[in-house]
């Protein structure tokens, strides 16, 4: 199994429970040094920002699973790429499996994307002020 860390649409029970059924959910956790953008694809990325971090979920994840996130975030066409970046969960500090979008600039969020990424957060349990922050800048409640 391997820790991977979601901070988009995937953070969401039913998104993770399709894309990833033998996913083990483990909880909250936090990327320091980066911050949450809507890049040009539409689709939600981080990019590093010293001082700012990101909340997200953390969970374990098979092979099969991390297959399957590659198919959906488009590891092979380029549209995000895999990195390892460690994320604190639990009072330590974790190497996590996270995807990035190489573009960088920021962008207008899909529309489609808008319930997605409402659902995961009513999901993932992350602070209002992280949300209001960072995320609502882009994603209307």
């Amino acid at each position: 199994m391997k820790s991977y860390f979601a901070y988009g649409s995937n953070m969401g029970n039913h998104q993770m429970a399709q894309r990833c059924p033998d996913n083990r959910k483990l909880g909250h956790a936090r990327l320091p040094g980066f911050r949450w953008i809507i890049s040009t694809g539409g689709c939600a990325t981080i990019v590093e920002s010293p001082g700012e971090e990101v909340e997200g979920v953390l969970f374990e994840i098979s092979e099969s699973d991390e297959r399957s996130l590659d198919r959906h975030e488009g590891v092979t066409l380029g549209t995000y790429r895999k990195v390892e970046l460690p994320v604190l969960h639990g009072g330590r500090v974790v190497p996590a499996l996270v995807y990035v979008d190489p573009v960088t600039t920021e962008g207008q969020v899909r529309q489609e994307y808008i319930a997605r990424i409402n659902a995961a957060l009513d999901d993932a349990g992350l602070s209002d002020a992280y949300i209001a922050r960072q995320v609502r800048k882009f994603i209307p409640a």
